[in-house]
């Protein structure tokens, strides 16, 4: 073998070229190295195939660095929060407790000679929102603080279409009034009722609003009501509903679901601050309050008792004056309740009859409730020939016949209305107006208005 280096001539054993020492590379010893080495890897390359060995340097990838950092804030991020959430439970029933009492002071229990029910302070200076059916038309009520302490109250509004009515306490005019909702409230809302259920002062139940635009009609009319699960019971009515995040009014606690406690219905507060605004502006008269409902069969309110003020005599209650010159007989006290219910559904007829014949400007409406030749039926004629010439409209809002008279003659409705009038310039007014419509029989016995007068 020749030297690849000098080019001197080796054997074929040597290792190093004897004429410059250089090692051989191509010499055969070192092909059992070389066999040594090949068995060596294949050998490791079976084992790893073996051992599922996967022959890479270990590297991170985009995707693996994002999902360990993201299992590692979720680690993080558990153990951060769960204190957190503790702690903002413990502040939310703290927050109810302290709503609670808070609100209590301003809930009362309301008693009449019927039962009792429930009211809460609506506006400074004592005015207290209830049911009309607790206070059924009554004049004087109690009103009993959460403390147990009795005072006076005086019914200053109340509507036989809508559950509503107010009250005014002086004794509580200085107890801080609730803040109500004027929009409404959404589904799903947790909500406390406040009241006096089966008399049980200061009680509280927590549920959720949980059904809206319920429509019922029963003694009263009841539009676009609330439902919820938090318990009520007979003596809540006119309780507050309050929000219970807000603290907020947003309901008058008023009916059973077929007398039981597992749901209930409550008016929209937003829907009925209107009306309540307006007897606080202009309070109705006892007088009217007790006529409506014709509670006072043989009682006259305390508050009138001893007064010098006569015209408070039984009449003024559904009664009538015996003298020959109003009556010639003196009715029966059941005819008389079946007469007067006739004759407030025959005005309440005419009324909703009256206002279509305003929107379509149509005599003929209302032509069958009004006397022929009457003075009634001339200014009608002139009423309506007058509004075709304008850009005028009625909205008619609630029409309450506050009282019932009859003579000999005919039949005297004294009546408070009110109304929205929109005028030519397109603005909106509210109107109230007391009216006595002279009411007659015709030839075949039935009603018909022959005068209409404001009182």
């Amino acid at each position: 073998m020749y030297c690849p280096k000098c080019g001197h001539k080796n054997t074929d054993e040597a290792n190093f070229c004897g004429g410059c020492g250089k090692a051989m590379y191509g010499s055969n010893n070192t092909k059992p190295i070389l066999a040594v080495v090949l068995a060596l890897f294949i050998g490791g390359a079976g084992y790893g195939y073996a051992t599922d060995w996967s022959f890479q340097w270990p590297f991170e990838t985009t995707a693996s660095i994002k999902t360990k950092v993201v299992h590692k804030d979720e680690a993080e991020l558990k153990i951060k929060k769960a204190p957190t959430v503790v702690n903002e439970t413990k502040q939310q029933v703290k927050d109810k407790t302290e709503l609670i009492k808070e609100s209590l002071p301003s809930v009362f229990t309301i008693g009449t000679r019927d039962g009792s029910g429930s009211g809460f302070l609506y506006k400074a200076g004592g005015y207290i929102v209830t049911n009309a059916h607790v206070v059924a038309g009554y004049t004087d009520v109690t009103v009993k603080n959460s403390v147990g302490e009795n005072f006076e109250g005086t019914v200053i509004g109340i509507s036989d279409r809508y559950d509503i009515a107010l009250i005014k306490s002086q004794a509580n005019k200085h107890v801080k009034p609730f803040v109500t909702e004027t929009k409404e409230t959404p589904i799903g809302t947790e909500v406390i009722a406040l009241g006096s259920p089966k008399g049980l002062e200061n009680t509280a139940s927590i549920g959720y609003l949980t059904g809206l635009n319920r429509d019922m009609e029963m003694d009263f009319i009841y539009e676009k009501i609330y439902q919820i699960d938090a318990q009520i019971d007979h003596g809540s009515s006119g309780g507050p509903l309050l929000d219970a995040t807000t603290g907020k009014v947003i309901g008058i606690n008023s009916l059973l679901y077929k007398d039981n406690t597992v749901f209930g219905f409550s008016i929209p507060m937003h829907s009925m601050q209107k009306q309540v605004d307006e007897w606080i502006n202009e309070p109705m008269s006892s007088k009217a309050v007790a006529a409506l409902f014709n509670v006072y069969d043989d009682y006259v309110p305390e508050s009138y008792q001893d007064s010098e003020d006569t015209s408070w005599d039984y009449e003024d209650y559904g009664g009538f004056d015996d003298s020959e010159e109003d009556y010639t007989e003196e009715p029966e006290l059941e005819d008389t309740e079946v007469a007067d219910e006739e004759v407030e559904n025959f005005i309440h007829g005419f009324r909703s009859q009256y206002e279509l014949a305003i929107d379509y400007n149509d005599y003929e409406y209302i032509a069958p409730y009004v006397a022929a030749g009457s003075s009634a039926e001339s200014e009608l004629l002139a009423f309506l020939d007058d509004l075709s010439m304008k850009n005028e409209f009625y909205e008619f809002i609630d029409t309450s016949v506050t009282d019932v008279m009859y003579t000999n003659q005919s039949i005297e409705v004294y009546t408070y209305e009110t109304l929205n009038f929109t005028k030519e310039d397109g603005t909106v007014q509210f109107l109230e107006k007391k009216k006595l419509y002279t009411v007659i029989h015709n030839e075949y016995g039935h009603y018909q208005i022959k005068q209409i007068s404001n009182q």
